[in-house]
């Protein structure tokens, strides 16, 4: 898996635990909500800058949204 799949993939996960809507979690870390839905389906890459923000936002480091996302049971 690429490392842009993976990222999406974990912001998706870590996003949905903590119940955040895309409107609330974008608004939070200051992107539009179509930027941060073409990052959660790998449509788009973030610039560092934005992947920092997620990672304070979410309270995770740069390895928990790189990292291989868990397979589905």
């Amino acid at each position: 898996m690429r490392l842009r799949d993976n990222l999406a993939k974990n912001v998706w996960l870590l996003r949905q635990e903590r119940e955040m809507s895309q409107d609330d979690f974008a608004a939070l870390i200051g992107i539009h909500r179509t930027y941060l839905n073409h990052i959660e389906h790998a449509k788009r890459a973030p610039t560092i800058d934005v992947i920092e923000r997620i990672m304070i936002a979410l309270n995770v480091p740069i390895t928990a949204l790189l990292a291989e996302p868990p397979k589905k049971r």
